[in-house]
């Protein structure tokens, strides 16, 4: 391969990787309220995805499940998502992670079986909610973004009192930083919303 091409191409690879991580650092420090204070959260609603074809966790799921557990303090962690096709539910597949592979207490673990879209994550665990002083949302920075969103439209005064999860660290999980910005940015044109 000629030089040129290959300098081409690093650019290219070097710009992209920047570029996604970029979407990520942003998209972890936006869509809280105005003046929200910093601080550990009461709970941590995290979003679901589905687990592999034989039920077992995803690749996402464990990343998910990470940011939660990883998130300053000893909140209640809240997994949200549906079953499908005769699988364990996305929820309790992300908390049985949670407490057997990474020793999260299983009285700090709840579910939320119902939800099959993230509107429905947000809405399902409504509830749950009220009396927190302090909430955040585990997912990949773009998707607690649009799922921080969401709260802001279906309850403004619990989005007042959402604070950051650890979900952005530099260089993790590159590949499904990719996948995760490609699917909300082509969500978001095909159905014209704001990115």
């Amino acid at each position: 391969m000629p030089p040129a091409r290959s300098r081409t191409l690093l650019a290219l690879a070097a710009g992209t990787f920047l570029g996604v991580e970029a979407a990520h650092a942003l998209a972890s420090r936006r869509g809280f309220a105005r003046g929200h204070r910093a601080g550990e959260p009461d709970v941590v609603v995290v979003l679901g995805c589905p687990p592999r074809p034989d039920g077992s966790v995803s690749r996402m799921q464990r990343w998910r499940t990470r940011i939660a557990v990883r998130t300053p303090g000893r909140a209640v962690l809240v997994f949200s998502g549906y079953a499908r096709d005769g699988l364990p539910s996305e929820a309790a597949v992300m908390a049985r992670h949670a407490v057997e592979g990474l020793g999260v207490p299983a009285d700090r673990v709840r579910t939320e079986e119902e939800a099959s879209t993230t509107w429905e994550n947000v809405e399902f665990t409504l509830a749950r909610l009220d009396g927190a002083r302090r909430v955040a949302i585990a997912s990949s920075p773009v998707h607690a973004l649009r799922a921080r969103r969401y709260l802001a439209r279906q309850r403004p005064d619990l989005a007042a009192r959402l604070v950051r999860a650890a979900d952005y660290r530099f260089g993790e999980r590159w590949d499904l930083k990719a996948l995760t910005v490609l699917y909300d940015v082509g969500r978001s044109l095909w159905l014209r919303l704001p990115l």
